[in-house]
């Protein structure tokens, strides 16, 4: 009797296992052979098709020419190495983090020191690092800057706040209404996929409070409006617009799934047109060849930052 029963348990939980492995094998054989006809495309792709040759049409006078043809503000500014130099002494610890990434070392430093200079970021605020990830930025502020809070929020974080550590969609924020001074972010909207960048900056509306802002850096910007992908990730996982190109990536960042590339047109469209209540601009940075120059070997590549500033009440007033 007792062998019969173990003779049961023993099938029943062979087939489970069976069963799971197989499931598992179907699922990965599927995920493993769309991936080889996406690298079959990717191949085979034409030119026009590929994030290097649809880059190089863009000359950044033009964007910004077009730019201001819409009635958005384009304001031209010169980044100071020196003062910048000052800077990442004083914030040592952040030069650490990033010590090893390499040729982007410089670029994600200068988007840090970038966004805390245009967007003011001071003492007795708070201050919301949107879509972080395991950037240890807010933290750095904290210890930095006397009293506020200075946050991170990321989707990959634990549901609800935790400490520092907010975990939500940056377009469904636990937070109050006119609760937040400044929100950045750092090399992260382009991966809002969907209307998901939509939601963010009308919830930006709603969280900070008036005379807040915030800021998007770099804010990708081409001739076209399109979407790339890296040929080695499951392309089927994403979302684009039927108004967007998509196109492949041919970088080192080949399983990369999103990263989206607004026209200027598109960009007021999706963006612009949907915080009203909003002041918004373009920052330019004029000078990007002079800190290629001086920092030879790097990738630096912000040409642009926006910039969103909450209207004070009164002024939302007399626009109505």
């Amino acid at each position: 009797m007792l062998t019969s029963v173990k003779e049961i348990v023993k099938t029943k939980i062979y087939n489970l296992f069976e069963h799971s492995i197989n499931s598992i094998f179907e699922k990965k054989f599927d995920e493993y052979s769309y991936k080889l006809i996406q690298l079959q495309q990717f191949y085979n792709a034409p030119k026009e098709m590929l994030y290097s040759y649809v880059t190089k049409e863009t000359i950044i006078s033009d964007i910004v020419e077009r730019f201001e043809k819409l009635g958005i503000t384009v304001r031209r500014e010169k980044i100071c190495i020196n003062e910048f130099e000052d800077w990442l002494k004083e914030y040592s610890e952040l030069t650490a983090f990033y010590e090893n990434w390499g040729d982007v070392k410089i670029e994600k430093l200068l988007e840090h020191y970038l966004t805390s200079k245009y967007l003011n970021v001071d003492s007795n605020m708070i201050y919301i690092d949107i879509a972080a990830a395991s950037s240890p930025f807010s933290t750095i502020l904290d210890r930095h800057l006397n009293g506020g809070g200075y946050y991170c929020l990321d989707l990959s974080f634990e549901k609800g706040i935790h400490g520092n550590k907010i975990g939500s969609d940056a377009g469904n924020m636990p937070l109050e209404d006119n609760s937040a001074d400044v929100m950045a972010l750092h090399c992260a909207f382009e991966c809002f996929q969907g209307d998901s960048d939509i939601c963010f900056v009308k919830e930006a509306d709603r969280v900070l409070k008036y005379g807040g802002r915030f800021g998007i850096i770099p804010l990708y910007v081409d001739n076209t409006y399109f979407v790339m992908t890296g040929p080695k990730c499951d392309k089927r996982k994403i979302s684009v617009e039927p108004e967007a190109k998509c196109i492949w990536r041919d970088d080192n960042y080949d399983r990369e799934p999103f990263s989206r590339h607004y026209s200027p047109e598109s960009f007021k469209t999706r963006i612009i047109d949907n915080i009203s209540g909003m002041v918004a601009e373009i920052i330019y940075f004029v000078n990007l060849d002079e800190l290629r120059k001086n920092y030879d070997g790097s990738r630096i590549y912000c040409s642009f930052m926006f910039k969103a500033t909450k209207m004070q009440y009164s002024s939302r007033l007399n626009e109505w």
